[in-house]
């Protein structure tokens, strides 16, 4: 069996597989992090928080941007590697769109939110396979990620799929927060709000063998504990196995499925060298863009339109009422703290996620950037500011978002085969967030918080990192879709285990249940 790419599906996918006692080869293209700022994150990790230096932090933080509509690039430990060397293996153009995808070892996992939720049964109706069939499979997830969760409201909407979340401390303004909600918890629900903690995937509990949060507050930039969930570490446990192997600098670029097996036609990253694999069976999980890219040179359909669905997203600040002093000095971790659900018909028929975060000190970048020379005027002010400041990561189900169109180039034309993406704006996503945003206002007096709409961000098509649907699972699919276990139409042997399956893509964190999805396919096929 041969799986393709490192990253959440891959790895899912693989565990599932070597535990059935199969023999698997993972193939990676595998970029790594630096040895440099691997040496410091070393160096940082065999330390306590109070003796960090503040030149080793420097390094970890720097090249990290930020603007007024957020952060163009999530980096690790000062580094882009996640994001690079795209060019030779999948060149492409794209209008109107950031492109979402990764050739590094541990993929996207290594710059993600960590944030989980299982999908809702209402949002994956249009799904060939009910919930129940993910069901087991979030827990299988769950027995190798670590999980942190409180038992709240939303566990009756999304289960919990664990006997025994550790949990994370809030920040004292998500407490407040919290505790405002649920103070007005009855009118809330009555108009559509579910709320409670964050459910994340990092290791909250301290124990004698292993170390937990330390509340830190370098979350957005890489925990040098390496706390938060990355397959990196999952990879490590699977190499452990005598039925499993890694094979990186491998850049796969067709399939060929013939005779009872199938052909993998890759080259070398470093050489160029032509490679070949003879498998039983492979399946696809390296992202949207290569898994296209890889099954559109298969099916030698160089020209065909596919559809990309994507989940839009944006963001906007929230000042709440009453400041929580001194906010900017507290110990906390800086990812999601609180997730808002909205259920409500006049603004879609699905479910809306909401991701609250708090403090972090990308904030007091993004006013000095804002301010300028100006700061030391407004330093004052602006740490009132900043006590009260909370910032909203919204995002809607594709039905209502933007689509993107992409096609190969014909390779007998153009000779490199480019993908070619083009955003399909939809009018209705940036009519229901201004909508959201509006509501958000109207039941400010139940948050203690005033959403600031003047300066609502709606990002570039892309930067959710939510899409695929390239070739929807279908019951009985025909060309350019896939069956129930991902398999294309035309193949028997490939499985595609990563989005590029997903018929649609629901609101809620997309992570959680591509590996649910990938762990499913991995154990049934």
């Amino acid at each position: 069996m041969y799986v393709i790419g490192s990253g959440p599906a891959g790895i899912a996918c693989s565990f599932a597989l070597v535990h059935r006692g199969l023999d698997v080869t993972l193939l990676d293209v595998g970029l790594d992090l630096e040895p440099e700022r691997e040496k410091l994150i070393q160096k940082l990790s065999q330390q306590n928080p109070q003796d960090w230096d503040h030149e080793a932090l420097g390094h970890l933080k720097e090249h990290m941007t930020v603007n007024l509509r957020g952060i163009p690039h999530k980096l690790l430990y000062g580094s882009d590697f996640p994001y690079r060397d795209p060019g030779p293996h999948i060149p492409l153009e794209a209008q109107r769109f950031a492109p979402s995808f990764s050739l590094a070892k541990a993929g996207l996992s290594n710059v993600w939110g960590a944030a989980l939720l299982p999908y809702l049964p209402a949002d994956i109706a249009d799904w060939p396979i009910p919930l129940s069939d993910l069901a087991p499979h979030y827990q299988a997830v769950l027995s190798f990620m670590e999980f942190s969760a409180c038992r709240d409201d939303l566990e009756s909407l999304f289960p919990l799929y664990s006997n025994c979340p550790q949990e994370l401390r809030h920040s004292r303004q998500a407490a407040k927060l919290l505790a405002d909600m649920q103070s007005n918890r009855e009118s809330l629900r009555a108009s559509g709000f579910a709320f409670g903690s964050s459910r994340l995937a990092i290791r909250a509990d301290i124990a004698p063998d292993r170390p937990g949060c330390v509340y830190c507050g370098l979350c957005m930039y890489g925990c040098p504990y390496r706390l938060i969930f990355n397959t990196s570490s999952t990879l490590a446990e699977l190499m452990k196995f005598s039925n499993f192997r890694y094979l990186k600098n491998v850049v796969v670029q067709k399939l060929v499925e013939s005779k009872g097996k199938v052909i993998v036609l890759a080259s070398s990253r470093l050489s160029g060298e032509r490679l070949l694999f003879d498998a039983e069976s492979v399946y696809l999980g390296g992202g949207v863009l290569p898994t296209s890219q890889i099954l559109l040179k298969s099916l030698e359909a160089p020209g065909h339109l596919l559809t990309i669905k994507h989940s839009d997203y944006f963001l906007l600040p929230l000042l709440r009422y009453h400041k929580t002093s001194d906010a900017i000095n507290e110990s906390l971790y800086t990812l999601a703290q609180v997730f808002i659900e909205l259920f409500d018909p006049g603004l879609s028929e699905h479910a809306i996620h909401l991701q609250v975060y708090t403090y972090n000190d990308l904030y007091q970048k993004a006013f000095s950037k804002l301010l300028g020379p100006a700061l030391d005027l407004f330093r004052y002010p602006l740490h009132e500011i900043l006590d009260r400041l909370l910032v909203v990561q919204g995002f809607l189900h594709s039905e209502i978002s933007s689509t993107i169109s992409l096609r190969l180039d014909d390779e007998r034309e153009k000779g490199i085969g480019r993908l070619i993406l083009e955003t399909q704006p939809n009018r209705r996503a940036h009519q229901t967030i201004r909508r959201v945003a509006r509501k958000l206002w109207k039941h400010r007096r139940a948050l203690k918080a005033a959403p600031l709409i003047p300066f609502l961000k709606i990002p570039l098509t892309g930067k959710s990192f939510h899409l695929g649907g390239t070739f929807p699972m279908k019951s009985k699919p025909s060309q350019f879709e896939s069956d129930t276990l991902g398999r294309p139409y035309g193949f028997e042997r490939v499985h595609i285990v990563d989005s590029s399956a997903f018929p649609s893509i629901p609101a809620t964190t997309i992570t959680f249940s591509v590996m649910a999805n990938a762990h499913r396919i991995g154990s049934s096929s």
